[in-house]
């Protein structure tokens, strides 16, 4: 069985009147200028829409019975627009009337107009830590996956969002946006992109610079953080599938709990692998984990007291009491149990170290030295402690000069790698086992780490081509949101509107009836006389034995829109 082409569908359009009214080309232009193509493709046929609608309307409080549609659940419209109330769905018919041979079955799919659809190699961001693309997506749900996303809120604020319904679209013309992040998208012209100020604009809209809806992710001590472009601050993965978690009410939101990672693996922020444990629970479950079952908190502490002890009748105590604290201040920064204090304390010093408070102390320094008495003030202290150095200071201020530059292993990535690792420049001094001036080496990395490149975060459009004839395309739903984020690092609109039909079986003619989901929190817009699906042609080698028609199927001339039948 392989698909037609356009020189058959031509063919049997004119001796089998298989398509009536039938438009040999593809149509771009109406009389009100561009109009949703329809007519004749490479590979297929895309139909039209008819000014006549059935909306599904709920005031009745009626049971959507696919064996029994109660004909009150719907208003009738005949108008040139059909707008879907958002979550609901319409009912419409093609314009064209259909005859299908006895040896072809027909299929038919939602147009990418509608869709707004990408190449099946595009990747998605997910929050589990993986960006499998399109077409794999669409495979796995066949099986009954589910996939968490990244998505904007009406406000801006990024949210954990179910990615729905990832699946084939048909085959469209695309576009290919190279960002500046060197990253490279590939989606049909009149997909939507969200633009840094938050509106949406399609893709042949765009131009060179213009700047799209970044998500910025970055791991701090292992757990992955989202830049929020709302307000500029990073904000823990974990957590916000823990809001997601709350807002389905799969648990209550309990103050005094922790935020668990079930299989232990902190990359890996799917809504059903997070769960609220007790602080005490969490911290000895994680103390099992690195310590074994035995472990015991309490002899734990004890042991430390000991230790103390010992140490303060000891004549070096003091040398030896600052190596317990430095251990135990390296197991507060990289264990596990003191993730939620680590957090809250960064939290807690971002406040403290506003951008306001560090203009406010850089003004201050700058009073400060432009008096010429505290000038001399300071540099007579200066010159005072180095004047009792007795060599050994020097000595060392040259070995550190001289390491700056004499560790080439050092490099950007390895510097931000450790600062994305411990969250800090003394740790991740301490990961690579040198001193923080090394990092001079290095002031974008710096500044970009510290967020004073924040001005430049946004990923701008570099470029725009067309690619040569159609593609495969695929698109997702994400009733949530109605956007989400691409593994490219921008936001994009998601697929909407989703067509539904049955396949039509050879022999069978009739208006298509034709099923509009709307996904969406938002209204959707159907315009009549104008594409709406695409239609794929499939001749079999050898005649059925039966066809609709022999059968006396109950759907068999059908015209208008025509209600499921019990």
């Amino acid at each position: 069985m392989a698909i037609k082409s356009d020189r058959w569908i031509r063919r049997m359009a004119v001796e089998h009147k298989m398509i009536d009214p039938f438009e040999p080309g593809q149509v771009r232009e109406g009389e009100h200028g561009r109009v949703i193509s329809y007519g004749t493709s490479s590979y297929g046929y895309d139909v039209r829409c008819a000014d006549e609608f059935k909306i599904f309307t709920n005031i009745n409080s009626a049971i959507v019975d696919p064996k029994n549609f109660d004909s009150n659940s719907f208003v009738d419209l005949k108008s040139d627009v059909c707008i879907i109330p958002p979550n609901s769905f319409a009912l419409a018919r093609t314009v064209e009337y259909f005859r299908i041979p006895k040896n072809t079955l027909v299929v038919c799919m939602g147009k990418s107009t509608y869709a707004r659809c990408f190449r099946g190699d595009t990747r998605v961001a997910l929050i589990d830590g993986t960006a499998p693309t399109l077409e794999d997506m669409a495979v796995r749900a066949q099986d009954g996956e589910l996939f968490w996303g990244y998505s904007l809120n009406q406000f801006g604020r990024i949210q954990v969002a179910l990615l729905d319904a990832p699946r084939f679209i048909g085959r469209d013309s695309l576009l290919e946006l190279t960002l500046d992040n060197g990253r490279v998208i590939h989606c049909t012209p009149d997909h939507e992109m969200v633009r840094r100020d938050g509106r949406m604009v399609q893709a042949d809209a765009l131009r060179p610079g213009d700047s799209l809806m970044p998500l910025y992710r970055q791991l701090i001590r292992g757990y992955e953080s989202v830049y929020q472009p709302l307000n500029g601050h990073l904000y823990p993965t974990h957590r916000l599938a823990d809001e997601w978690n709350v807002s389905q009410g799969l648990y209550a939101d309990q103050p005094g709990t922790h935020h668990h990672h079930k299989d232990f693996d902190r990359r890996n922020n799917a809504p059903w692998n997070i769960e609220r444990l007790p602080a005490s629970d969490h911290i000895r479950l994680h103390n099992a984990k690195s310590y074994g079952e035995d472990f015991d908190p309490d002899e734990h502490s004890q042991a430390i007291r000991d230790a103390f002890q010992r140490l303060s009748q000891d004549p070096d105590w003091r040398e030896q009491f600052s190596r317990v604290q430095s251990e135990r201040a390296k197991r507060f920064w990289t264990a596990d149990q003191y993730a939620e204090t680590r957090e809250r304390l960064r939290e807690q010093h971002l406040r403290l170290w506003s951008n306001e408070r560090r203009e406010r102390q850089r003004a201050a320094l700058l009073d400060y030295y432009a008096d010429p008495v505290a000038r001399r003030l300071r540099g007579d202290i200066s010159r005072r402690a180095w004047s009792m150095d007795d060599g050994s200071r020097r000595a060392a201020q040259a070995q550190i000069a001289r390491q700056i530059n004499l560790r080439p292993e050092i490099t950007s990535e390895r510097v931000r790698e450790a600062l994305d690792q411990t969250g800090s420049i003394r740790g991740a001094a301490r990961e690579l086992n040198c001193d923080r001036s090394v990092f001079r080496r290095f002031p974008e990395v710096i500044a970009a780490f510290r967020g004073r490149a924040a001005g430049s975060r946004n990923h701008k459009v570099v470029k725009i081509r067309e690619l040569a004839g159609d593609h495969d395309v695929y698109c997702l739903t994400v009733p949530e949101g109605g956007n989400f984020a691409l593994d490219a690092g921008v936001f994009t609109s998601n697929c909407g509107i989703i067509v539904n039909v049955t396949p039509l079986e050879p022999e069978w003619e009739g208006h298509v009836t034709l099923e509009f989901s709307n996904t969406t929190p938002l209204p959707a817009k159907i315009y009549a006389n104008e594409g709406v699906a695409q239609i794929l042609f499939f001749e079999s080698d050898e005649v059925c034995e039966t066809s609709y028609k022999d059968r006396g199927g109950k759907y068999q001339g059908q015209r208008g829109v025509t209600l499921p039948k019990s």
